[in-house]
């Protein structure tokens, strides 16, 4: 009933050191598998090499780095402003008689005719006022002849009281008599000074109705507005028949031989942007404007919009440039010369910023750092020289150390 116990070590010495050879204590390789791992640590970089030997050349193109103008710039849509306007009312409130130009028309200051209100009115007014300056002066040359006429009998009075005394001197004629004469001869006195007050008070009158006659015919004037400035009629806001007043306008002029450029830049920009240094590049239509100098700077900051306005001034502007207009405006914040390469030569490598040369057929990585950028080129603040080869082409194909095939080499 029981079964043979087999041998306890069954295994040949051969076999048993093959089993040693493979597993010792703690895990260790043996000898025969420690050659083989080193073997496959070598293999791995001497492949890392070959992978890039092994890709086909990857075809470039290479340009210099030059020495450029760098500029940082703010592109904002502005409009062109006339800088000297005006928005022309009536004088003198009434009717509009008549509007003498219409939109577009060319004014010259001083003389060219815009629109009248209520002449007839007006008109009349210097009429009445003529006619009381003639009534003061016929008061006046009244008050003339009073006075003549009164010294005329004051000057007979006189003479009689000197009969008179000579008579009563002789008994002739009773004291009454020449006592009733001499008061006659002081009422002729108090009449005649009576009568000079009434000449100075004719005079304030005749000169009242004079200054009153001035009035109406200013009214009159006044009622036809001639321009105030020089230059085009670019609003007609009332017509013929609708009332005018003092601060309702009728007309808008506007000079286009003087203009700004107005854009509103953000508030973050304030002190960056200074009168007479900071400068604007304008585009209107198909008309460059280089190198404007700011002339106004807004003294504070619009609280809504929290944006600055800013201005530049144009004498004798081009045709094209005229009130109203869309500007396309370049703010230039700051100007400087540096090294720069083709935007596009900079690409990323594990997070870098990167440009690629070539050394003896293979690329080569040098990470930049980067500064502006402006018409297509990227300043490098360091890590390339001026004059450097850069890959411009080919460069989104290429790692460090990869074999190339140059197609070109531009010149700066």
């Amino acid at each position: 009933g029981r079964f043979p116990i087999a041998p306890s070590d069954t295994s040949t010495p051969s076999e048993g050191n093959q089993v040693r050879g493979r597993l010792l204590p703690g895990g260790a390789a043996g000898p025969s598998e420690q050659p083989a791992r080193a073997t496959g640590q070598s293999g791995t970089v001497q492949g890392s090499k070959g992978a890039l030997d092994d890709r086909p050349p990857v075809p470039v193109v290479l340009q210099p780095a030059s020495r450029r103008t760098f500029e940082e710039k703010l592109k904002i849509s502005g409009t062109v402003l006339a800088k000297r306007f005006a928005l022309v009312s009536a004088r003198i409130p009434g009717t509009l008689d008549q509007v003498f130009v219409d939109a577009g028309d060319v004014v010259e200051a001083g003389k060219t005719k815009l629109f009248q209100t209520d002449a007839l009115k007006l008109q009349q007014a210097v009429a009445i006022a003529q006619q009381q300056v003639a009534v003061a002066e016929c008061a006046l040359q009244e008050k003339y002849a009073l006075l003549d006429k009164t010294q005329v009998a004051r000057d007979q009075a006189f003479a009689d009281l000197a009969r008179y005394r000579q008579l009563r001197q002789q008994n002739a004629i009773a004291q009454q008599v020449v006592e009733h004469q001499e008061a006659q001869c002081q009422q002729l006195e108090a009449d005649i000074r009576h009568i000079k007050t009434l000449i100075e008070l004719a005079k304030a009158q005749l000169e009242q109705a004079r200054l009153n006659l001035r009035i109406a015919e200013k009214d009159l004037a006044d009622s036809l507005v001639v321009a105030p400035i020089s230059g085009r009629v670019s609003m007609r806001l009332k017509e013929p028949g609708e009332m005018a007043g003092a601060g309702t306008p009728v007309l808008r002029i506007e000079d286009g031989s003087l203009v700004e450029i107005s854009v509103f830049v953000p508030s973050e920009y304030y002190d960056r942007v200074e009168e007479g240094k900071t400068k604007l590049r304008v585009r209107v239509g198909q008309t460059v404007l280089k190198d404007l100098p700011v002339t106004y700077k807004s003294p504070t900051v619009e609280p809504r919009l929290r944006t600055f306005q800013v201005k530049a001034l144009v004498e004798s502007p081009p045709p094209e440039v005229v009130p109203g207009a869309l500007a396309q405006v370049e703010v230039i914040l700051q100007t400087r010369t540096g090294v720069g390469v083709p935007a596009q030569s900079v690409v990323q490598r594990s997070g870098a910023d990167v440009v690629f040369t070539v050394q003896e057929g293979r690329a080569r990585a040098l990470p930049v750092q980067l500064g502006l950028e402006m018409d297509g080129w990227r300043e490098i603040l360091s890590g390339v020289d001026e004059n450097t080869p850069i890959v411009s082409m080919g460069q989104s194909m290429l790692d460090d150390g990869a074999r190339v095939r140059l197609l070109e080499q531009k010149k700066e």
